[in-house]
């Protein structure tokens, strides 16, 4: 850069010189909003004085602790300067400022001449820079020098030029929005949504000092914004937003009624201090830049009363809605309630949809541009308003309570199953209380499940232990309750104490009808392990289902068939190695039951009101209970008749434990619902039939012939 270049050049020669100027720096700091990318530094003044009719040339570099973000036209930015010679007349000197570095500006030549009072004021306007979100409460700071033909000497440098203290607060860092069935009403106004019952949740936005929700300046391509950003809305989700928001300092502010204030749309009237106003950016990009409000506070005259809402457009459960500030008072601290209705049709599952506010328009770039918006913001999570409003207390806020007993647990290695522990979780004030449930593991991982994961309001949580693949030692983890930083975060720790193993008696508490070659449930404790044998009378049978249940454990096996006709047998269940206490049970001739739609038509088609089956073709009906060909007599009852020799009675090929039936329907019956029966008799005693609980299946006549 050939001024670079020049002002080096010439500097050498004058570094020696003593002041023919001094000047003594101030400046009026302003506070900025820690997240703008371009917040406007106070003035710099430099008074300086020197000898009456002096030319004063040179060069003025300054030197700034952030980035310079201005507006860029090619290397220049628009940061001015000016004169005052003459007391209370300001004239401008330079209108714009070279980009010397990422956080220095250079005036590269200015010249005036001095006054005959020996006295002006030079000033510097409009430098821009780039907070830092992480260096609230420190300073940014401007060191000047200066370089030409005069030379000139500053005091008080560097200077304190702005502030930096966080600008946007809200009553929530990401709202939970409970999405549940609601009717939309047929005219779409603020007041006919409240009164439909449409689900909606507000988040409330405060500013962090006065001032800080400011409008479009001059030559401004917006003002402060203000974005809410959804996201996990449900598929066929409806959301609605109002189109413009009343402000704490307006005659009524807006508010559905959730946060404090009477349900109102909002009534703005204008008066010479201003009003906080949110008028909706309906066109916006994604980052919240472009278009304009579509309101304009210089139009009214009176009280208005706003009502309209407008809907926010979804894509993949996903959109935003941006408000720009049109209208406020600088003196005071204000605030504004954002209602979001989300529609749902009636008895759809609720589902938890969030929301995140910010500023907008954001970004990342902390460096002047040639065409982003000034003013811009990083995309920051705002903190809680309600220590700024002081109301963190209010009852319209949710209060997390939880309630657990002592989240310990002990088992014996190798143990299959789960232990359980019960925790409540209960909203001990207002609102709707949006909570997840979630686990951090310190030793170990995946031995623990929580149930459910979310939930509103007042829920039972199910904390379940599952110790069967961890080896002896003591596991620890801790639960987490979140309910958002107003409601509440509560943490728990959780340990599991694995043991060695310990090996378990089975014991039996339940046993069913026992009919050899049929299937037979035992319900008992400690009954599964990695080996299980289960025995009649020494006979092995075969295991063909193995449950476990919150309280019990259960078997199911085919009772051998070669206990033939013994009325009773030794039943004796052995579990890795250790075998139960002998129990007696009686074997039954006969116990028949008929399976749940186990009745079949004669193609294989389920038996049904739509699919009966016709009188004189075959149906086959599936059962267990019934005595083996050799040990007895199967007959099948349809309506009133009795088959007495079914075409088919005998185990199920294939089916373990399952006998199969098969006889033709009665030519003479007529179409109807109706019931089959099996029942069975032993051989001892071949007329006592033991009949089972009745199926009900479907039969039809066949079409007349023509």
């Amino acid at each position: 850069m050939r001024w670079l270049l020049c002002v080096l050049s010439v500097w050498p020669a004058f570094a020696q010189l003593q002041p023919q100027m001094v000047c003594d720096g101030t400046a009026e700091p302003l506070q900025i909003r820690s997240e703008g990318l371009t917040e406007l530094t106070g003035v710099i003044a430099l008074n300086c004085t020197g000898p009456p009719n002096l030319t004063v040339s040179g060069s003025m570099n300054i030197f700034l602790s952030s980035p310079v973000t201005n507006r860029l036209t090619g290397d220049n930015i628009d940061v001015q300067m000016t004169l005052e010679t003459t007391p209370g007349i300001e004239a401008p000197l330079l209108t714009s400022a070279l980009l010397l570095s990422r956080s220095s500006v250079i005036f590269p030549n200015f010249n005036f001449v001095m006054p005959p009072s020996g006295f002006a004021i030079l000033r510097i306007h409009n430098i821009r820079v780039a907070s830092d979100i992480n260096l609230e409460n420190s300073s940014v700071s401007a060191l000047i020098s200066t370089s030409g033909q005069t030379g000139i000497g500053i005091r008080n440098n560097p200077l304190t030029v702005a502030v930096p203290r966080r600008g946007l607060y809200a009553s929530t860092s990401v709202a939970r929005i409970l999405c549940r069935g609601s009717e939309l009403p047929e005219e779409l106004t603020f007041f006919q949504l409240i009164s439909a019952g449409t689900a909606y949740s507000s988040i409330r936005v405060t500013e962090g000092a006065p001032g800080v929700f400011d409008r479009r300046g001059p030559g401004m391509q917006n003002g402060v914004r203000v974005m809410v950003r959804y996201s996990g809305m449900p598929p066929n989700a409806r959301v609605f937003v109002p189109d413009v928001i009343a402000g704490s300092s307006a005659i009524t502010p807006t508010s559905a009624g959730d946060l404090g204030l009477t349900t109102s749309g909002g009534v703005y009237g204008p008066n010479l201090e201003g009003s906080l106003l949110l008028a909706r950016v309906p066109n916006a990009d994604m980052n919240g830049a472009g278009d304009g409000p579509q309101f304009n506070p210089l139009s009214v005259t009176q009280p208005t009363w706003f009502w309209s809402v407008s809907e926010v457009r979804l894509q993949g459960g996903q959109g935003w809605a941006v408000y720009e500030v049109v209208d406020s008072n600088s003196r005071a601290l204000e605030s504004a309630q954002i209602p979001t209705f989300v529609s749902l049709p009636p008895n759809s599952p609720e589902t938890v949809a969030s929301a995140r506010i910010s500023f907008a328009p954001i970004s990342n770039l902390a460096a002047a541009s040639p065409s982003l918006p000034i003013l811009r913001f990083r995309d920051v999570v705002p903190p809680i308003d309600c220590t700024v409003l002081r109301d963190c207390n209010a009852r319209y806020f949710p209060r997390l309570v939880v309630d657990t007993p002592a989240l310990t647990f002990s088992a014996p290695q190798g143990r299959i199953g789960f232990y359980q522990k019960f925790i409540r979780i209960l909203n001990e004030s207002g609102g709707a209380m949006v909570w997840t449930a979630s686990i951090r593991y310190i030793t170990g991982t995946g031995w623990l499940k929580i149930f459910p994961e979310t939930g509103v309001n007042n829920a039972s949580v199910n904390l379940s232990a599952m110790p069967e693949k961890l080896a002896r030692g003591v596991y620890e983890a801790v639960l987490t309750i979140d309910a958002g930083p107003v409601a509440g975060v509560r943490t728990f720790p959780v340990m599991l104490t694995v043991t060695d193993p310990v090996p378990e008696t089975p014991v039996i508490t339940g046993l069913p009808s026992f009919v050899p070659g049929s299937l037979a449930t035992i319900t008992g404790r400690h009954l599964i392990g990695e080996t299980i044998r289960v025995a009649f009378d020494g006979m092995e049978a075969l295991i063909v289902q193995r449950q476990v249940g919150a309280t019990e454990e259960s078997l199911t096996v085919v009772v051998p068939v070669e206990l033939g006709r013994r009325t009773h047998a030794q039943l004796q269940i052995t579990r890795d190695n250790t075998p139960s206490s002998p129990t007696t049970i009686t074997l039954a001739s006969a116990a028949p039951r008929i399976f749940p739609g186990g009745a079949l038509n004669q193609d294989g088609q389920p038996n049904s009101q739509a699919l009966p089956e016709t009188t004189g073709r075959y149906l086959q009906v599936y059962a267990t209970g019934l005595p083996h060909p050799n040990l007895g007599r199967i007959i099948a009852r349809i309506h009133d008749r009795e088959i007495d020799a079914p075409a088919y009675a005998g185990p199920a090929p294939g089916l373990n434990g399952i006998q199969q039936v098969n006889f033709p329907i009665p030519d003479d019956l007529p179409t109807m619902s109706t019931e089959v029966r099996l029942c069975g008799a032993g051989a001892a005693n071949p007329t006592e039939f033991v009949c089972g609980r009745p199926l009900l299946v479907w039969i039809q006549r066949p079409p007349e012939a023509p």
